[in-house]
């Protein structure tokens, strides 16, 4: 255990104005980030903007994880595999289960609501506090030296300190305010991957889906060995019907930039989770494309929910379980740090002394204009890579750490990094980065990463 915290502005002790580490966003990675700072001593302050944990996992039912595994080994531990473990215990998940497509080694289910109690145990059996209904807008900086937040909330407007700051909102919001340099997009015309408004059906007659599927690969994108690992088990992806899509696009039923329909089995049987409705074009920045890309997805909700009935085997009698809390945004700001990760560097399978890391997730680009490929992945498939600890300190900003996916990497890069078992194994680093900086007495961006891994080794985390 890392011991000796100095706090370097004044004894924190029960105030609520100060903290060793103050974690900027409640999504998986916030969780992760918490959870490890507040396990080695910090006193670790959680704000969240919703009334709960878990982000868009939780709260926009983006599911299932995926990945925690390369085609040979799992590469994704420490406290990611100890949410899983704990969602299992609860009842909120089977475990990790094969993707039977193909497209990543595994997925692994869960259930939304449990995961927001899995997250708020976690942190808080740390010692860390939430703080929920809070948004951050603006920040506390002297120089080039981040020193805390301005929040608004119920209580009004009001300013928290912190030693280190660590930035989980997904947006980069925090960097920003403080003059950190990002990016957002792609290189060009700085695009960003199409948004997405999940939703769940219910009532679903898994037997006759599977049936149907068994009996028609090329509709449903299976071929022979993939089909007989899809009926095996009984939670699947399952992707395709995209002639029964355009037929239902070319009539004008229905409005969605997808060519096909995606959806995934939950941890029931008879429920299903539908990455289906698309909004591209979009500044997931900008408050008013916002708002209008939430009511165009909501249309396409129904839509699909109609098509759904009446065009995929077992979804006659389905029902509207479930709509995400407010639309999923795959990609928006990225910092600059002291290293951007790069395409090059996952093919590669590149490998980094100070890596606190590892994937193994395709490059997964959904297609931004209609006659773009649909998932852009440069023929990568899985192989393990690195991601640098130095993807996590922002340029030209000190005492704050960024984790989720706007750590710097290139748009490309991002398409992979971005997924919810790799960001819980950022989060996971930031926080123990920051502790691990107080007790050198030394700035994130100097942290002995030798010792930072082997903290995180001994934490779970597989980095080898």
């Amino acid at each position: 255990m890392v011991t000796g915290i100095r706090p370097t502005q004044q004894d924190v002790g029960d105030n609520l104005t100060h903290w060793n580490v103050i974690v900027c966003g409640g999504g998986m990675s916030g969780v992760c980030a918490a959870t490890a700072a507040a396990r080695l001593g910090a006193k670790t302050l959680l704000v969240e903007r919703d009334a709960s944990l878990g982000g868009t996992m939780a709260n926009n039912l983006v599911g299932p994880m995926m990945t925690f595994h390369s085609p040979s080994q799992q590469v994704v531990g420490g406290l990611a595999q100890e949410v899983v473990d704990r969602l299992i215990a609860v009842g909120g998940s089977v475990g990790h289960i094969l993707d039977t497509s193909d497209y990543c080694p595994t997925i692994t289910p869960f259930e939304a609501e449990a995961l927001k109690l899995v997250s708020q145990r976690m942190v808080r059996e740390a010692g860390a506090r939430i703080l929920y209904n809070t948004f951050i807008s603006d920040v506390v900086k002297e120089e080039d030296t981040l020193k805390g937040i301005q929040i608004t909330n119920k209580g009004g407007v009001s300013q928290l300190y912190a030693d280190v700051v660590i930035d989980c909102s997904g947006d980069a919001d925090v960097a920003y305010l403080a003059g950190a340099p990002t990016e957002m997009g792609r290189a060009g015309d700085g695009l960003v991957q199409p948004l997405t408004l999940m939703f769940k059906l219910t009532h679903v007659d898994n037997a006759a889906l599977r049936a149907y599927s068994a009996e028609h690969l090329p509709e449903v994108v299976l071929d022979d060995r993939q089909i007989k690992n899809y009926l095996n088990q009984a939670l699947n992806k399952n992707y395709g019907f995209a002639d029964k899509l355009k037929k239902y696009l070319d009539e004008g039923k229905i409005i969605t930039e997808r060519r096909d329909i995606l959806f995934f089995n939950t941890i029931y049987e008879d429920e299903v989770s539908v990455n289906s409705t698309r909004v591209s074009h979009v500044n997931p920045l900008d408050p008013w494309e916002l708002s209008e890309a939430e009511n165009t997805a909501r249309e396409q909700v129904f839509g699909l929910y109609e098509f759904f009935r009446k065009e995929v085997p077992g979804f006659a009698n389905c029902r509207l379980g479930a709509v995400g809390f407010r639309i999923g945004v795959r990609e928006s700001r990225r910092i600059v740090g002291e290293y951007v990760l790069t395409a090059a560097d996952i093919l590669s399978q590149r490998r980094f002394p100070d890596a606190i890391a590892r994937s193994a997730y395709p490059i997964d680009i959904h297609a931004v204009q209609k006659d773009e490929a649909e998932f852009d992945s440069f023929g990568y498939r899985g192989e393990v890579y690195e991601i640098p600890y130095r993807c996590l300190v922002p340029l030209n900003v000190e005492q704050l750490l960024v984790a989720g996916r706007s750590i710097s990497t290139t748009h490309e890069a991002q398409g992979s990094v971005r997924v919810s078992p790799t960001c819980m194994a950022f989060g996971q680093a930031a926080g123990t980065a920051a502790v691990l900086s107080m007790h050198e007495e030394v700035s994130p961006r100097a942290v002995n990463t030798t010792a930072l891994r082997e903290l995180l080794v001994r934490q779970g985390a597989i980095l080898d």
